[in-house]
C-alpha cells in the first residue's frame, strides 16, 4: 500500500486520527509519558541492509531499485508528524484519555498506524490492567511497566499452550489461516510466544506437516515472518481506496461552487484497484477489500479483468454469514465456481468457534474460506483489548471517509459521509455482532 501511495501520490498532505472504540479503556499518568517516550523514540527506527534484501526478496514485486532505495532513507519525525492530546478525567486526574494525529506526506505517515496503535495496547496492559490472566490462571502481575517477579514469576507458556491449542483446532478443522494481531496485541513478547506456539504445533505433527504448513499461511508482522520463516502475508487496508476517494473528490471538484465531487468516492473502490494492480501486477493483486463505501459499491465496479486478477475478497464488517452467501452466489454469476471458485478472507474479531462455523458455511456455499485472526492470538487473556484503529481523515485536501457494511465502523466529515450515502442509496446496517466497545467479548 505504502509502495502504491508512493508512486501514485507523493507528497501528498493528509492526516490520520486516533479512534478508540472502548472509551472507557484509559491510560494513567506513568503510562502515558511511557507512551510518549516511545513514540519519541521511533525516529530513531531505519530499515536496515538485510531487512531491505529481505523485502525484495519476499515481495520484490512492490517497486524496482529506486523504491527501495527510498524506502530504506526513510525517518519518522514524530516531534513534527505526532500530536498526542491528553484529556483527563474530570473526576480523576490520573485517567487519560489521548487524542493522537499523525500528519504529513501520505507515503511516510501511513507508516506510523501499526507501531502507534501496537503501542498504545502494550502501554494500557503495561500500567493499567496489569494482573494478565487466561483461563484463570495467572500469566504476569506487572508494576510500573514491568513484571513484578516479587509476586509472580512470568508463566508465559500458558500463552504458548493457549495459541498451540488454538492452532490445532484450526488445522484439524481444516482451516486455512494466518496470523493478523500486531495492531491489538498484548505486547511484543505475547505476539512471539503466541507465533512460536502456532509454529511449535504446525512442526509437531509429523504425519500431517506438509497440510500444516500449507494450512498457516503466514503472518502480517513482518519481522516476525522474517525470524520464523513463513510468508509475510496481508490485504491491503481501508486507507488505500478511503484516500483515492478523498483525492478524487478534490481534483475532479464542481469550479463553479468550488464543492468536492462527492460522485469521485463512488468511483474510488475501481481506480484503487486499477492503480494496485498497475503497481503490483495481475499475479500478485491478492485479496479485494470490499467495504470502504459498503460492498454494494464496491461489486458495482469489481468487473473483468480484476475480477480475475484477484483470488477473493476480504470481509472486515457486517454479518459475516450474510457476506459469505452474497458473496458466494455473486461469484457463481460471474462464472466462477467449482475448479475455478474463488475464495473469502474473514478478518472481523474472529476467534477459533467462528472460524469453523465460517469454513463449513463456505463449504456448503461452495466457496473458499480463509481467515486472518488478530486480537484473538495476541491478546486473549480474561480482561477485554482495546479497539482502537488509526484511520485516515483527509488526504490531498479531501475529506477520507468510510461507509462500511457495519454503522458501528463507519467514520469520517459527517456532511461528506451523508452526501456520499445519498448518491449510493446506503442503507444503514446493523446486526448483533456490531458493538465495537466489546468485540471480544467473552
Amino acid at each position: 500500500m505504502q509502495a502504491a501511495i508512493h508512486k501514485n501520490y507523493p507528497n501528498t498532505k493528509c492526516e490520520f486520527l486516533l479512534t478508540n472504540r472502548t472509551p472507557d479503556k484509559k491510560l494513567n499518568r506513568k503510562g502515558f509519558e511511557w507512551f510518549c517516550n516511545q513514540v519519541k523514540l521511533l525516529e530513531n527506527l531505519r530499515f536496515s541492509n538485510d531487512e531491505i534484501n529481505y523485502l525484495k526478496l519476499k515481495i520484490g514485486y512492490l517497486g524496482n531499485d529506486e523504491y527501495f532505495n527510498w524506502l530504506k532513507s526513510i525517518k519518522l519525525n514524530p516531534d513534527n508528524e505526532i500530536q498526542i492530546i491528553p484529556e483527563f478525567d474530570i473526576n480523576d486526574n490520573d485517567k487519560i484519555n489521548l487524542i493522537i494525529k499523525a500528519s504529513g506526506n501520505w507515503e511516510i505517515i501511513t507508516l506510523y498506524e501499526i507501531p502507534i496503535l501496537s503501542l498504545l495496547s502494550e502501554c494500557y496492559f503495561k500500567f493499567v490492567d496489569t494482573n494478565w490472566i487466561i483461563n484463570n490462571n495467572e500469566v504476569a502481575i506487572l508494576k510500573d511497566g514491568e513484571f513484578d517477579e516479587s509476586i509472580l514469576k512470568p508463566n508465559f507458556k500458558i500463552v504458548h499452550d493457549q495459541a498451540y491449542l488454538k492452532a490445532k483446532k484450526l488445522l484439524n478443522s481444516g482451516c486455512i489461516f494466518s496470523e493478523f494481531g500486531t495492531r491489538r496485541r498484548r505486547s511484543y513478547e505475547i505476539q512471539k510466544i503466541v507465533m512460536q506456539g502456532i509454529m511449535d504445533c504446525v512442526n509437531d505433527d509429523n504425519d500431517n506437516k506438509e497440510r500444516n504448513l500449507g494450512s498457516f499461511l503466514g503472518t502480517s508482522n513482518i519481522l516476525f515472518a522474517k525470524e520464523f520463516n513463513v510468508n509475510p502475508i496481508g490485504t491491503i487496508g481501508h486507507e488505500w481506496m478511503m484516500g483515492v476517494g478523498a483525492i478524487q473528490s478534490i481534483k475532479t471538484k464542481n469550479s463553479n461552487n468550488n464543492l468536492p465531487n462527492y460522485d469521485a468516492y463512488l468511483t474510488a473502490n475501481k481506480l484503487a484497484m486499477e492503480q494496485y494492480v498497475n503497481l503490483v501486477g495481475p499475479n500478485h493483486a491478492g485479496l479485494a477489500l470490499t467495504d470502504t463505501y459498503g460492498t454494494d459499491n464496491f461489486l458495482n465496479q469489481f468487473n473483468e479483468p480484476y475480477i480475475n486478477y484477484y483470488i477473493g475478497v476480504r470481509q472486515d464488517s457486517g454479518d459475516p454469514k450474510e457476506y459469505a452467501l452474497k458473496l458466494s452466489n455473486w461469484y457463481k454469476e460471474k462464472g466462477y465456481f467449482n475448479e475455478n471458485k474463488k475464495m473469502i478472507c474473514f478478518s472481523d474479531s474472529l476467534n477459533v468457534e467462528k472460524c469453523i462455523e465460517l469454513k463449513k458455511l463456505c463449504d456448503n456455499y461452495g466457496i473458499k474460506s480463509i481467515f486472518g485472526i488478530g486480537t484473538n492470538f495476541t491478546n486473549d487473556f480474561q480482561s477485554e483489548p482495546m479497539n482502537i484503529v488509526m484511520k485516515l481523515t483527509s488526504c490531498g485536501g479531501g475529506h477520507a471517509i468510510k461507509i462500511s457494511d457495519n454503522i458501528a465502523k463507519n467514520m469520517g466529515d459527517p456532511t461528506t459521509v451523508q452526501e456520499v450515502k445519498i448518491r449510493l442509496g446506503y442503507v444503514e446496517h446493523k446486526w448483533a455482532g456490531g458493538d465495537e466497545a466489546h468485540r471480544w467479548k467473552k
